[in-house]
Parts: C-alpha cells; sequence; structure tokens
C-alpha cells in the first residue's frame, strides 16, 4: 500500500490511498472464499460455489466494496500513525473505478482533532477562601439538630411560639364575589410554629389555641404556587387543633451525639470538634470545586483553537434530540408545540443551542488537549474504583454494577471518560497558582455568584 497526503484544511485531512493490485487480489479471494462458505444458494453446497454465481448473486461491485472495507481498517491505522494523526471520526471514502488485476486507488477524508494551543496553567491565578467554622455556627447546629431529634409531648395548654400543633383543617377557596367554593375533603397536618416556613396567618391564628379549638386563616396565595389550582387565589383554611405538643429536646449525651454523627462520642467537647472538623471539610470541599471550575474556566478562555463546524454540528444534533425526547416524554408535545407555548422562537432556540454547543467542544478539546500533553490516562484500579463507588451511590450490589458497565462498552467508555475528565481537572488544579484569601475579590465573587445560580436555575 502507498498513501499520499493530498492536503489539510482546517482540520480536514485528504489521503491518497493505492492498494497494490495482488493485495487486493488476495483480500478479494479471502472475502469470495467467506461468503461461499456462508451463502445458502439453492443447488449448490456450502463451499462449492462457483465464483461466477457468487457475483451473480450478490454483485461485483459489492463484493468489491466488501474488500475494500475488509482492508481500511488495518491501511486507516497505518496512515493515523505514518502522518501522526489523532482522528475523530470514521474517514469517509471515496474509490476509483475497481478493475481487478489494477491497483486500486481511492481518496480517505479524515477529519482530525484541531489543534490547540493552551496557555501556560502556572500563569493562571486563582482565589480560594480561608475556611473557618465560628463557635456560633456549630452553637445554631446544635440547637437544630436538638430539634430534629426532639420528641413530642402532648400538653393541656394553649399553644406557644415553640409548640407543635397537630391539626385537621380544610381548604376553601374565595370568590372575588363574596361566593366560596365547596369544601375539600379534611385533610391532617402537624404544624410546627417555630418553623420560618409556616405562614403567618396560620401562626397567629393558632397562637393561645387549645386542644378542641377551632380557628380560621385567610391569605392569598402566591401567583407561581406549585398547585396551579390554588395560584393567585384567595383561601381560609378552617382548621380544629387536635393536640398541643411541646418538644422535649434530647439531652447532650452519648445517645444524641451517636444519632447525628453516627460514630460513637462521649463527650459534647469531642462532638463539638467532629462537627466543626466535618463542617470544614465540606465547606472546603464544596470552595474546591469553585476553584476547580474557575480555574478550568480560565485555561479553557485563554487557549487558542477553531473549534470545527461539523463538532458543532454534531453536538447541536445531540442537544436537539435528547431535548425533544425528554420535551415528548414530559408533555407529549412535539418540540416546535413546546416553543411555540414558551414563546422561544425556532431561530433562537437553534442559536442558543449552537451556542451552548461551541462551548462544550471548546471545552471538551481544551481538556483533551491538556491530558494528551501530561499523559493524563486511567487505569484499570481507578476504573474499578469508580465502579465501586457508583455502586454504593446507588445502592447497587458491586458485582451487578460492575457487570453493568463491563457489558455495555458505551457506558464503560463514558465512566472511562467522566474519570479522565475529573483526573484532568485536578490536575489543573495542581498546576494552576492558588491565592488563599479571607474574602474573594469583588470580580470573583460576582462569579461565583453567578456559577450558583446558573446551577440553581438548572436544578
Amino acid at each position: 500500500m502507498r498513501t499520499e497526503l493530498l492536503g489539510q484544511e482546517k482540520n480536514i485531512v485528504r489521503v491518497k490511498v493505492e492498494f497494490e493490485a495482488a493485495e487486493f487480489m488476495a483480500d478479494l479471494s479471502e472475502v469470495i472464499k467467506d461468503i461461499t462458505q456462508k451463502a445458502n444458494i439453492p443447488g449448490f453446497r456450502k463451499g462449492r460455489i462457483p465464483r461466477k454465481i457468487i457475483e451473480m448473486r450478490f454483485g461485483k461491485d459489492n463484493i468489491h466494496q466488501e474488500t475494500l472495507e475488509k482492508m481500511l481498517p488495518k491501511a486507516i491505522s497505518q496512515i493515523a500513525d505514518d502522518y501522526d494523526l489523532d482522528m475523530m471520526d470514521t474517514p469517509s471514502l471515496k474509490v476509483e473505478d475497481i478493475h481487478e488485476g489494477e491497483p486500486v486507488v481511492c481518496e480517505l477524508t479524515i477529519e482530525v482533532r484541531p489543534e490547540v494551543e493552551l496557555p501556560e496553567l502556572e500563569d493562571i491565578e486563582v482565589e480560594r477562601l480561608r475556611q473557618e467554622i465560628a463557635d456560633e455556627t456549630i452553637d445554631d447546629m446544635t440547637a437544630e439538630f436538638r430539634k430534629k431529634f426532639a420528641t413530642l409531648n402532648p400538653v393541656d395548654r394553649t399553644a406557644g411560639e415553640n409548640d407543635v400543633i397537630s391539626a385537621s383543617f380544610v381548604t376553601r377557596v374565595l370568590n372575588p364575589d363574596g361566593g366560596e367554593e365547596p369544601a375539600g375533603e379534611p385533610q391532617l397536618s402537624t404544624i410546627d410554629l417555630a418553623e420560618p416556613a409556616v405562614r403567618p396567618e396560620v401562626k397567629d391564628a393558632l397562637l393561645g389555641k387549645s386542644k378542641g379549638d377551632e380557628t380560621c386563616a385567610e391569605f392569598e396565595i402566591e401567583h407561581n404556587y406549585r398547585d396551579a389550582s390554588l395560584a393567585g387565589k384567595r383561601i381560609r383554611y378552617e382548621i380544629k387543633v387536635n393536640d398541643v405538643n411541646e418538644k422535649i429536646l434530647p439531652d447532650m449525651g452519648p445517645e444524641f451525639f451517636k444519632k447525628v454523627m453516627e460514630i460513637d462520642i462521649d463527650t459534647e467537647d469531642d462532638f463539638r470538634k467532629e462537627m466543626k472538623k466535618r463542617l470544614l471539610e465540606h465547606q472546603e470541599n464544596e470552595d474546591m470545586a469553585r476553584v476547580r471550575e474557575e480555574a478550568i474556566t480560565a485555561v479553557v478562555a485563554r487557549s487558542k483553537l477553531d473549534v470545527p463546524d461539523s463538532l458543532i454540528e454534531r453536538q447541536s444534533a445531540y442537544v436537539k434530540e435528547r431535548e425533544a425526547a425528554d420535551v415528548k416524554r414530559r408533555y407529549n408535545i412535539d418540540m416546535d408545540e413546546y416553543l411555540n407555548e414558551t414563546s422561544v422562537s425556532l431561530e433562537q432556540y437553534e442559536r442558543e443551542v449552537r451556542e451552548n454547543a461551541e462551548g462544550t467542544m471548546r471545552r471538551t478539546l481544551v481538556l483533551e488537549a491538556v491530558g494528551k500533553k501530561f499523559d493524563v490516562e486511567v487505569t484499570r484500579e481507578e476504573l474499578e474504583a469508580e465502579i465501586s463507588n457508583r455502586a454504593v451511590l446507588f445502592g447497587m450490589d458491586r458485582a451487578k454494577a460492575r457487570s453493568y458497565y463491563y457489558k455495555n462498552e458505551n457506558h464503560l467508555s463514558q465512566l472511562a471518560n467522566s474519570v479522565r475528565y475529573d483526573k484532568i481537572g485536578k490536575l489543573i488544579v495542581d498546576k494552576i497558582r492558588i491565592n488563599d484569601v479571607d474574602k474573594l475579590s469583588d470580580e470573583k465573587q460576582e462569579s461565583a455568584e453567578t456559577t450558583t445560580a446558573v446551577a440553581e436555575s438548572a436544578e
């Protein structure tokens, strides 16, 4: 086989391939032999079918094409090695007429990974917050845990600010004309008067009431209320107090400490130390997640590359297909109808999808370039450890989780990529300069708040 590099435009490479006549004929014989062994043609025994009959039945051009497809994988692998090509997709093939006994000439169009000019990671600086846990924070958390594990004791007195009410109530919707809709079925509820989430009107109506008392509370429901049938309407709760309960807080002792921390702790001092240690670890992990994302964002922003249109289009198509399926599953309507209902034009939707796709592919290409530069690979041990982690996370048997991934090549590949990108992210954090501060600069604070807002809206 002889090859010739015909040219390259951006990330598209064209290579001429010429297979020698003898080379092609040898593989052609193998293909015909394989067909004769498998073909079931009436009047002929398998393996004894004349070539003319095979060509008539399957088509000479089809047999030539199958032969070429048999030869291409090895040829493509050699081309990738010879020209040091990092291929991103299966090459497209253009073939000249094939004449047996003559060299076979074809042209491969190969999409390769675009060049990425990475910044010096050591030049990137990210701020990291020094974490401190105040004693007051531990006091507040301890108080919350004591309330959480409190027991309820019915009392024969009027309800106070910190009591818990067992009540039954019915809901009436009040119409603007002064009428009201019929009440629904009575519902049982437990209302902690100390909870901020309790509506002020309900709390005021219950304070000072005793077991057996009846009261009511009227208020306007928010327009964005989760129950659309009540949103924006005025309602009245008609409430009957079944019990007034006082909270009996648990003693600050080993039994309470174990309920909270799930480990044996003897003294309050050790309990507070353990709580502070865990809270500090949690806050440090949260801030390191922000540091990692900020560092990756900076690396992507400072890298120089042209994202190929083909990658953007493929990513856009994938996203649109996934979102259309999700809309169909959730609302049983097509994407066009969904966009119309949400007052989003098709042009706006297409533009947003493409912009996001370009950002996704840019980030992916940069992270891949970092991984390649620093030889980031995933070991079998790391893959097995991640499978074990996910088995615990999803409550699966480890053997079943392992079988699930190893029986599905696509899922295993996605898992390996996830582990690899995680390693690349950690490597970037190790390489950049981290500046420990007591307070984020205004620009960094705004960036952190924007990232948090976007994450919360996505949820």
